[in-house]
């Protein structure tokens, strides 16, 4: 089973990449403005699921059904794609791990584990690490500008 990972240091506190990132619906405000042409969500409690739909010009035809499947605070997160799969990608399970860097910071561990369906790892891996890098870009430049998790840095 293929993985892509992304590890990086982001110069905010584990609490507030932490906040973010377990907030199930606050990934909407990670998105540039015009990405997604649908977005709702049932909450952030484990179950909780989450559905968007891309913009057309994104070529993602269907909607995503994302479930969270687990939330260990300030630790990890894991959530899965279920139901439906307009992704060229089965079996997508992702894992978030959060741990202090020495400067104050945090170190966040995206892993995207799936099966190749439809393109080859590479390019999977290549489009996964490019999404789990603009939410991290998008969550570094609200804490630089001083918002609160789930207010857009865009």
């Amino acid at each position: 089973m293929p993985v892509a990972i992304l590890e990086r240091t982001l110069s905010a506190p584990r609490s507030y990449c932490w906040a973010w990132l377990a907030d199930f619906d606050a990934l909407q405000y990670l998105h540039p403005p015009g990405n997604l042409s649908e977005f709702s969500c049932e909450g952030s409690h484990v179950g909780a699921r989450r559905f968007a739909r891309f913009k057309p010009e994104l070529g993602v035809e269907g909607q995503i059904i994302e479930r969270l499947d687990l939330a260990l605070p300030e630790q990890a997160i894991v959530y899965s794609i279920v139901e439906s799969y307009p992704l060229p990608m089965r079996d997508y399970v992702a894992v978030v791990r959060f741990a202090d860097a020495s400067d104050g910071g945090t170190v966040v561990t995206w892993e995207g584990h799936y099966t190749e369906h439809g393109l080859a790892a590479a390019q999977v891996d290549a489009m996964l690490i490019d999404f789990y890098a603009l939410f991290l870009d998008a969550i570094e430049k609200a804490h630089a500008s001083g918002l609160r998790p789930g207010q857009s840095p865009y």
